[in-house]
């Protein structure tokens, strides 16, 4: 004979399983955040690994260089001192002549496009005067008229005391050119190179002479 379960004993074994299954997702639950905890444990470890070689890579670049003597089967260790390299006469020339064409030439003379290709290769106060001396060219002088100028001819002398360009500016003003010899002297300092000035000099002074 089938014999009858009572209701009260089917509906504890059913809250029984219904128990056990939500333990089972429980636990599988707890499983999970612990593997997440010990990737993100890891992945940190491995970051800062990545950082400390790094720094370590960084310092033994730009650090001081270990000089190593050996004297018969003896070996003695000394700290060097890295010396920055010795900026040559044609590097200088390359920036000069780079440094004129941002001061003399245009297309349409734009005082503040000018002064931003200025920016990195001269002092703040020497691109603010040639940003006054730019914007006065071209509401005085030429009356905000049409006008374009480029140099050729361009020489550039460099010795331990001074640093002279000879060039030849073409001035066009409405399409008529003006070909005007000119003679500039430069004070260049040294700085900080950068990404847009590696070589790290400053043009920190011009002086402009016209040669008739």
């Amino acid at each position: 004979m089938r014999r009858n379960v009572p209701k009260s004993e089917h509906k504890q074994k059913k809250e029984e399983i219904e128990i056990m299954r939500k333990s089972k997702s429980l636990n599988a639950w707890t499983d999970i955040n612990a593997l997440l905890r010990n990737h993100k444990l890891i992945n940190l470890g491995l970051l800062l690994v990545c950082v400390f070689q790094v720094l370590i890579i960084g310092i033994m670049y730009f650090g001081d260089p270990i000089v190593v003597i050996k004297e018969n089967e003896t070996q003695t260790y000394h700290m060097g001192k890295r010396a920055g390299q010795p900026i040559s006469e044609g590097a200088v020339e390359q920036f000069v002549e780079r440094f004129l064409k941002a001061r003399y030439e245009w297309k349409s003379l734009d005082p503040l496009a000018m002064s931003k290709s200025l920016a990195p290769i001269a002092t703040d106060g020497l691109n603010k005067k040639l940003h006054n001396l730019l914007t006065h060219l071209r509401d005085k002088e030429f009356q905000r008229k049409e006008t374009s100028q480029s140099i050729v001819n361009v020489e550039v002398q460099v010795t331990e005391e001074q640093v002279v360009a000879h060039f030849d500016k073409l001035l066009r003003i409405e399409g008529i050119p003006i070909p005007v010899p000119t003679t500039v002297s430069l004070n260049i300092i040294q700085g900080k190179p950068n990404t847009w000035n590696p070589i790290g000099l400053y043009v920190n002074g011009i002086k402009e002479h016209q040669t008739k």
